[in-house]
């Protein structure tokens, strides 16, 4: 259940270019936190910038986790894209934020026992979503696949690589690092290796474009395939309907990317 609360900034650094690592101490939304879900961050205390900001929960320790040191923190990683995010990198240790979450309704992880392998595809600030995604999944051998417009773009890949079984694919749009082009034609040109008859857990974080072009690579019907949309969102919360996808639904067409997703099958959604 989401709550309003108020946060301690524990750290907040520049991990390199644009993007940054936040630690806030707040136990009680890392205690109800989900790989999948976000938050409604509050910039300012006064008009400007007036709407609150919404960020992946990349990562989250509850009270009762084992490092001891991040019990009841969360993490957050975004990039300085405008005056909002700017006005972040500010913040300074020991200060207040305002927070509502968690929010949304999370990836859902493959049923235990599953030998099935999974499949991530995300890139940029969108791979927050998927990290802490990574950590809980329990399942066969992982395919990562990143990208990025330089190598500066690539992110996470160390919280997949650490005590799992990866095969990591990276695309950069400048050919700065790994293979040059869009993450979608690396997907493309490596599905080959997929068995299209066998179980495979999909999940994908990227902007509608990118799930769109995925969508038509993926042929499988026995894939379970979850995405995760990127969206403006006014409220968080599903009160304004600011931030609507169209859907299979025959009662209610358009459902709510912050309150019904932000995760969606991808067979729900349908493509204009």
């Amino acid at each position: 259940m989401a709550i309003q609360t108020y946060g301690t900034v524990l750290k907040n650094v520049r991990i390199k270019s644009s993007y940054f690592l936040m630690e806030i101490d707040c136990p009680s939304i890392a205690n109800e936190t989900r790989p999948g879900q976000f938050l409604m961050l509050q910039i300012s205390e006064n008009t400007h910038p007036l709407l609150r900001r919404p960020f992946s929960i990349y990562k989250s320790y509850p009270t009762w986790h084992s490092e001891k040191r991040k019990k009841g923190h969360l993490f957050l990683l975004y990039k300085k894209v405008g005056k909002g995010t700017e006005k972040m990198t500010f913040f300074l240790k020991g200060e207040k934020v305002n927070l509502i979450g968690p929010l949304g309704n999370g990836f859902t992880l493959p049923p235990l026992p599953s030998p099935a392998p999974s499949i991530l595809i995300g890139g940029g600030v969108g791979m927050a979503a998927l990290a802490s995604l990574g950590q809980a999944l329990h399942s066969g051998e992982l395919y990562l696949f990143i990208g990025g417009k330089t190598k500066e773009d690539i992110l996470c890949e160390g919280d997949f690589l650490t005590g799992k079984s990866a095969n990591l694919f990276i695309a950069t749009e400048d050919g700065s690092r790994g293979k040059k082009g869009m993450v979608v034609d690396l997907f493309r040109d490596e599905i080959k290796r997929f068995n299209i008859n066998l179980p495979y857990h999909v999940y994908i974080c990227g902007p509608e474009g990118m799930l769109k072009a995925v969508s038509k690579i993926i042929k499988s019907n026995v894939w379970n395939v979850q995405v995760s949309i990127e969206a403006r969102m006014g409220c968080g919360f599903g009160a304004c309907w600011g931030c609507v996808v169209k859907t299979r639904d025959a009662e209610i067409p358009y459902h709510r990317v912050c309150k019904d997703g932000p995760v969606f099958p991808l067979s729900e959604i349908v493509w204009d």
